[in-house]
């Protein structure tokens, strides 16, 4: 007998945006074992991305006000942690590929953003 059955399961979940923001990075990015720290470290910045892209700001001026002093100031009070927390986070999410550093200049992964589906499909292996 197999315990997997062939047809999708479907849930739904209404979350706030901010809510589904980090639930999706929680689920997409579970393979990387981010720390809590560096998972809202994660989701405030494409929270702040998304509303710059909902707002009709492109590349690369997106990233620029992303990753600008100012910006940076908000999210880090945002998430009551200090700059340097902040800051320091930087370097794991660039090694995990969640981030990227072109020419002194920081960029999110666009294909860590968010998706209104998300489908699994499990190859479930005899033991």
């Amino acid at each position: 007998m197999n315990l997997f059955k062939e047809e999708a399961t479907n849930i739904d979940i209404a979350l706030s945006e901010k809510d589904a923001i980090a639930m999706f990075l929680c689920v997409f990015l579970a393979k990387e074992r981010l720390p809590k720290g560096q998972l809202d470290i994660t989701a405030v910045l494409v929270r702040k991305y998304a509303e710059y892209i909902t707002n009709g700001v492109i590349e690369p001026y997106a990233s620029i006000l992303l990753f600008s002093t100012e910006t940076r100031k908000e999210m880090y009070k945002e998430l009551k942690i200090s700059a340097a927390q902040f800051n320091n986070a930087f370097k794991p999410l660039i090694a995990k590929g969640i981030l990227a550093v072109e020419d002194d200049k920081y960029f999110i992964n666009p294909n860590i953003l968010p998706s209104k589906k998300l489908i699994f499909n499990f190859h479930v292996h005899a033991e």
